[in-house]
């Protein structure tokens, strides 16, 4: 989450190293509000920070929390609070999190809306095939039946993406006729809306990419594996950073927390989706399936 005032200086509520370094080697004027005791990356703490810059608190006192992001944004003129919200709820409940919204809804009023977000589903993989980059076959389907079509066409297995009645974005793969069936029933029980997209399934390891954005400066804060797959080497994680990024550029995004999933396989990284983590909170659907990306993890075809 990020709020806007004023110059590149920033607090850091809580992050990983990830989030730390890349804040660091971006340039920006860190501040960073820690634990009460041992803080477990303190050995990994740029040589460059001031002790001072590091502020200790309970994490789990809200009061104190919400207290101390606001006497520090406003005792030094910092123009972003940043945190993930990975980093900030490991171990906590939710009462962190909440505090640190409260400070960002005090001190911004205007905080930009989702106007300047990301665009959906449909408009993303329109931006990245007309870029060609991270290129995938995709279609765009304006009826359930013509969707069912075009997924027939491809042929199965494939992922159809769609909203629902509250803009929230379903993501099913689809293996067989029967499957497909049973999305075109759900679609039209849940009353989803046109645009529909059907895309190639896309297989091999996934990684989760985390970024924060500042004044379109994006900050990649985690490269994180899921399931089996293995870490990646820094060649290759150079690689996902730069297309992350790509997206992000080509789509005007400016300020914000973006969640992306990337997959690896024999063709190279390709984006699956991208998303505002605050939009997943207020209800991104998952396929019963518990497939959210329009992916699955195996030989790259």
């Amino acid at each position: 989450m990020i709020i806007k005032q004023a110059a590149e200086r920033v607090v850091l509520a809580r992050p990983g190293p990830g989030l730390l370094h890349a804040a660091v080697e971006a340039g920006l004027d860190v501040w960073v509000v820690s634990g009460p005791g041992a803080w477990p990356q303190d050995a990994g703490l740029p040589t460059g920070l001031p002790p001072e810059r590091v502020l200790r608190t309970d994490f789990d006192d809200a009061a104190a929390l919400r207290i101390l992001l606001t006497d520090t944004v406003l005792g030094h003129g910092i123009g972003h609070v940043l945190y993930l919200a990975s980093d900030l709820g490991k171990g906590l409940g939710s009462g962190a999190a909440a505090a640190a919204e409260e400070v960002l809804r005090d001190l911004a009023p205007a905080r930009p809306g989702s106007a300047g977000g990301l665009p959906d589903a449909v408009a993303i993989r329109r931006i990245l095939n007309q870029s060609r980059t991270s290129a995938v076959r995709a279609e765009e389907a304006s009826t359930v039946a013509q969707a069912r079509v075009l997924a027939e066409d491809f042929p199965l297995p494939v992922v159809i993406k769609s909203a629902d009645g509250s803009g929230c974005w379903w993501t099913v793969p689809v293996h067989d006729r029967p499957g497909l069936d049973r999305w075109a029933q759900e679609a039209v029980t849940a009353r989803h809306s046109a645009p529909y997209l059907v895309e190639e399934l896309l297989t091999g390891d996934r990684f989760q990419v985390e970024t924060l954005t500042v004044d379109g400066m994006h900050l990649v804060a985690g490269i994180t594996p899921e399931g089996d797959a293995t870490p990646l080497r820094e060649g290759e994680q150079a690689g996902i950073r730069a297309t992350v990024r790509a997206l992000l550029d080509l789509a005007g995004y400016e300020c914000g927390t973006t969640r992306t999933d990337v997959l690896v396989g024999a063709r190279g990284s390709r984006i699956a989706a991208a998303a505002e983590p605050d939009r997943e909170r207020r209800g991104d659907a998952r396929s019963r399936t518990g497939a959210t990306s329009g992916s699955e993890r195996g030989t790259d075809r």
